[in-house]
């Protein structure tokens, strides 16, 4: 929270603790003008939705004023709502199929039509699919983020098997970031659109042919006013992806309504969240929300529920183990952290063993809490060396 001489007070959040490097900024910040910061291109975006909250305010204007007006009469991609609401989408992380399912129908209570989600080598994205097909309803569409580490002829070949379940939407950063090449070949050939999120170039990979759409990941508004100005002029529809509750949601949303590129399904996370510390919270009606026509953010913080979850420090997980379950063999168990389990490099993991590479293997993981259980203690001392099965 930023506060000002004349007694104003601008609204910001951060995932996360924060580090020094936010020390640094916050002692730069400090004494100045807020409008010195606006546009600015490396001013973290938490930090720059409290000076733009600020500034708004000092104005009794919106925020999305000091982008610009709203894009009257433009169509959110995939439906007939104009531009004074703007697309959101649930997100969540790869789990059991009967947990993506799970996932699907709480989406869809909150109003949502899209889900995005990360994918994982100990998950078979088509297992997954088909369960969250079985529940979904018409017109909703899952989100896959690939974690750039596939390969072109893999991602081909998933996506032939994914083309006839109607619930599948798009496929994000299937390959690594610097494989042009590989973005061009998936665009022309893949029956699933394909989205770029990092992007190496500034944005110019938008006058490149490489993708379907693209997202701008926590970036700062400086350069995401410059991006959004290369993907208008390139046709190409943009999302921004900022993770945070209602602060980060109402922040992305005034962005977005001022640029005429942003009609993909915003990520923010917000529908993960039991409580917040602002009010009013977003009501998300055909995946869409509204953007507050109030001065700054248009939200009012609730010091009460600030002063709680002040005093609330983070919970003592439980001892947990994962395991992974091939179909047909005993299953593998293993302690966190997961990722000791992984390969980012682009390899196969080794634990796949002959099934080689990818996202559509015969595999599921799940988790086991200590219950108490003689037989998780036993297989708890197995494990403090590494795999057991």
């Amino acid at each position: 929270m930023f506060r000002t001489d004349n007694g104003l007070e601008g609204l910001g959040e951060r995932g996360g603790r924060q580090t020094p490097a936010d020390d640094e900024w916050i002692s730069r910040l400090e004494g100045t003008n807020p409008a010195e910061w606006l546009a600015h291109p490396e001013l973290p975006v938490w930090l720059a939705c409290g000076i733009y909250d600020l500034v708004a305010k000092f104005n009794d204007i919106p925020v999305y004023r000091l982008f610009g007006p709203r894009v009257e009469g433009l169509h959110v991609a995939g439906s007939d709502l104009l531009a004074e609401r703007v697309p959101v989408s649930a997100w969540a992380v790869s789990q059991t199929t009967e947990k993506m399912a799970e996932e699907v129908v709480h989406a869809v209570e909150g109003g949502h039509t899209w889900l995005k989600y990360h994918t994982n080598y100990f998950h078979d994205i088509v297992a997954q699919t088909e369960a969250m097909q079985a529940v979904a309803p018409r017109g909703f569409k899952v989100h896959y983020d690939l974690n750039f580490d596939s390969t072109v002829e893999h991602i081909l070949s998933l996506g032939r098997q994914l083309e006839r379940y109607p619930i599948v939407g798009t496929f994000e950063d299937p390959v690594r970031n610097e494989d042009f090449e590989g973005y061009r070949e998936l665009r022309s050939r893949s029956p699933i659109p394909i989205y770029f999120h990092h992007l190496p170039l500034q944005g110019r990979e938008a006058t490149m042919g490489l993708a379907d759409g693209y997202l701008m990941g926590h970036t700062p508004v400086g350069n995401a006013i410059r991006r959004a100005g290369l993907f208008e002029a390139s046709n190409i529809p943009f999302m921004l992806q900022n993770t945070g509750g209602n602060i980060t949601r109402a922040f992305v949303a005034h962005m977005a309504t001022a640029f005429p590129g942003a009609t993909l399904h915003h990520v923010t996370a917000t529908d993960l969240w039991a409580e917040d510390v602002v009010s009013p919270p977003f009501a998300v009606a055909g995946g869409t929300i509204a953007v507050s026509e109030e001065p700054g953010l248009g939200l009012t913080l609730d010091r009460d529920a600030l002063s709680k979850w002040e005093r609330v420090g983070p919970p003592e997980l439980p001892r947990a183990l994962v395991c992974i379950l091939y179909r047909g063999m005993s299953p593998i168990y293993g302690r966190l952290p997961v990722n000791s389990l992984r390969d980012r490099s682009g390899a196969a993991p080794a634990h796949l063993g002959a099934f080689g590479g990818g996202y559509d293997q015969p595999v599921d993981m799940d988790y086991w809490d200590d219950d108490g259980t003689a037989e998780f203690a036993r297989l708890w001392e197995l494990t403090a060396s590494g795999l057991a099965g």
